[in-house]
């Protein structure tokens, strides 16, 4: 007899079939007829269940009773499922005798966030929730499908490191056996080095983010895409392999889970093939005359333009995507370039999609002398055993680079339309949570 799962019924019509999952609801009709609602990986199904001796089996079972089930395969076109299995023969795998700490039998879980992630062992059995991570884990492989399709390396760098990458407090410490080291906010100085290996290098991997931040953008820990480059003429080529990226995985994405995510509820990105560029100051000035919220002063850009220029982009340029340019170089981090016709800005932009930061685009500075000066500029030892290795691989030959870190959860929440990125994140950790 065939084992099938639930999305496999549709093909064993008529056929004799073995159903394994969980028992996610049970509802008695009259002791001689129950619709049982079983739970496997690849979502839910319905067992009709006739005769008092088989549908006794399933007496004091609670939600998450593992059971295996015999019957024929049949059409259900009145239901929602299309597909049922009209049950013979149900055997109990597993009973528990513990009632769940939340109900995962609704369309929605109905409680708080932190009910919700406190009890993330069980919440994660929820189909909505199953849902979600299907679509991740299917816009990873073709995150990694672009990268192997453009003939670039994937290498995996160390998360211990001698130097905090980005500088600042905004880093976890750790005690490593006799010395100080940290947690790493970013694999960059690693891919900069790989790069002059294998010319085109990518990571998804962890990286750890001290950000005193309660917000529903931040965690402590997150996915992260890098990406590094070779031999690029300037920082545009960096944007269009962006362009590339994004469209290329949300295509594929939305072809492979077009259905998950149409029942999550999301709507397909709208994306123009070039997407729109606009640079800090312009933004700083479009935002001061539309809403009259004056950031001009700032050298970055703000949440609330993240959203703004989002929502603008999408109705005037055609585009959810958008990228901010030409930011202020007294702001720039120590490896980046200096733009050669406007030493005011650096060669650098963001990626916003749906009104959040995705990925910051930048070229780097590979002269071995303006990278030691600017590293000094920055009140930075550039004799500090950290930095040694790194620096040791401009001095002996360095293409010019350019790369981006790409937030993977940030884009899942987006894609879905989440209201919060840790909904998109199996287990998160933020300021206030380590477990579960």
């Amino acid at each position: 007899m065939t084992t099938v799962l639930s999305g496999e019924l549709k093909n064993h019509v008529g056929e004799q079939a073995t159903v394994r999952g969980w028992l996610h609801t049970i509802r008695l009709v009259w002791w001689k007829l129950a619709f049982v609602i079983m739970r496997d990986r690849q979502g839910l199904m319905q067992v009709v269940l006739e005769g008092e001796e088989e549908i006794s089996k399933l007496d004091g079972c609670l939600m998450g009773t593992v059971l295996r089930i015999q019957g024929t395969v049949k059409e259900a076109p009145k239901t929602k499922f299309g597909f049922e299995i009209g049950g013979e023969s149900v055997e109990v795998i597993r009973a528990i005798s513990h009632p769940s700490p939340i109900d995962i039998s609704k369309e929605d879980i109905h409680a708080d966030m932190e009910t919700i992630h406190d009890n993330k062992v069980v919440a994660l059995r929820h189909p909505r929730q199953m849902r979600i991570f299907k679509v991740a884990a299917v816009a990873e492989k073709y995150m990694r499908e672009f990268f192997d399709n453009h003939d670039f390396t994937q290498i995996n760098t160390p998360k211990i490191i001698a130097f905090p990458t980005e500088g600042g407090a905004e880093v976890f410490k750790v005690d490593y056996f006799d010395r100080e080291a940290y947690l790493a906010q970013s694999p960059q100085f690693y891919k900069q080095i790989m790069s002059a290996i294998f010319e085109r290098v990518y990571e998804i991997g962890r990286a750890y983010r001290a950000e005193k931040s309660n917000t529903s953008r931040h965690m402590s820990e997150i996915l992260m895409l890098d990406v590094e480059t070779w031999f690029i003429d300037n920082v545009e080529q960096v944007l269009e392999l962006a362009e590339q990226f994004l469209q290329y995985v949300i295509t594929k994405t939305w072809e492979k889970a077009g259905g998950q995510l149409e029942a999550l509820g999301a709507t397909k990105p709208l994306l123009s093939e070039k997407f729109p560029r606009i640079t800090v100051k312009e933004l700083h000035e479009l935002m001061l005359k539309e809403t009259g919220e004056d950031y001009t002063k700032e050298l970055d850009v703000v949440p609330a333009e993240e959203r703004f220029i989002c929502e603008y982009s999408a109705k005037n340029w055609g585009s959810e995507a958008v990228f901010v340019t030409e930011f202020p170089w007294s702001d720039a981090k120590f490896y980046h370039h200096q733009n050669t016709e406007n030493p005011e800005v650096t060669d650098r932009a963001d990626l916003l999609f749906r009104g959040v930061e995705l990925a910051t685009i930048t070229q780097r500075e590979v002269n071995y002398d303006k990278l030691i000066q600017q590293i000094k500029d920055r009140d930075l030892d550039p004799n500090n055993p950290g930095l040694k290795h790194y620096l040791d691989a401009f001095k002996y030959g360095m293409a010019d680079t350019g790369g981006r870190g790409f937030g993977i959860a940030r884009f899942v929440q987006k894609l879905i339309g989440l209201e919060n990125v840790k909904d998109a994140e199996l287990f998160p950790r933020d300021t206030g949570r380590i477990t579960p």
